[in-house]
């Protein structure tokens, strides 16, 4: 009885819901569009309270990092910091009365991307060139083929290409054109992988292969 409540049933359940799910998006018959409308908006809420058990378990782990000053426990305040100030307009937005002192969601989103995310962003895309262009040339030290000096080369043009300097302007179409043509080829390639991956792992569920919903 164990062993059906634990494995069995929540597979079964699984299996129902992504077929009823499918055939809802697949088939145009009222009752499966019906129940389709409804398990996705029980996903969306089921996903609203994993978001907050997540949460809860990043402030109370960092929280535990802070209150024994573990290394890394500046971090772990920043984190929470961030967390909260993000949190406080939603908060008191909902109260009845609220001061005009006090700034919107909004305000806070725009201060909140202007002076920490962008910035971070920045520091992030120089540290990426600084990487990328000394892994290129440890590449062509250790193993120096066509491969490493094509590669080094697609390294180059593109952050050449990214400097507005007078003269290069080739090079910022041939960046562009390796951004778009090549690199969008990639990018797709990638994409089409991601798909079929998400297509297989769902095969699996639903052919009772895989049964991540019954571990515990």
């Amino acid at each position: 009885m164990s062993h059906l409540v634990k494995r069995w049933i929540p597979t079964l359940i699984a299996i129902v819901s992504g077929l009823v799910t499918l055939g809802g998006y697949l088939i145009q018959n009222p009752a499966l569009v019906y129940f389709r409308v409804h398990l996705v908006e029980w996903a969306v809420i089921v996903s609203g309270f994993a978001f907050f058990l997540g949460l809860l378990n990043i402030l109370r782990v960092h929280g535990r990092q802070i209150v024994r000053r573990r290394q890394g426990w500046f971090y772990s305040m920043t984190l929470l910091f961030a967390i909260l100030l993000g949190l406080l307009p939603t908060v008191l937005s909902a109260l009845p009365s609220l001061p005009a002192s006090v700034p919107s969601q909004e305000e806070v989103d725009h201060v909140v991307f202007d002076f920490i995310i962008s910035p971070l962003g920045g520091s992030l895309a120089a540290l990426l060139v600084f990487t990328l262009t000394l892994g290129a040339f440890r590449l062509l030290r250790v193993r120096r083929s066509i491969g490493a000096v094509f590669f080094l080369l697609i390294v180059v043009v593109i952050l050449l290409g990214s400097v507005p300097i007078v003269g290069l302007e080739r090079l910022a179409g041939a960046r562009d054109w390796i951004i778009n043509v090549p690199g969008m080829a990639g990018m797709r390639g990638l994409l089409l992988g991601v798909a079929l991956g998400t297509v297989i792992t769902a095969l699996r569920v639903f052919l009772a292969s895989e049964r991540p919903h019954s571990e515990f």
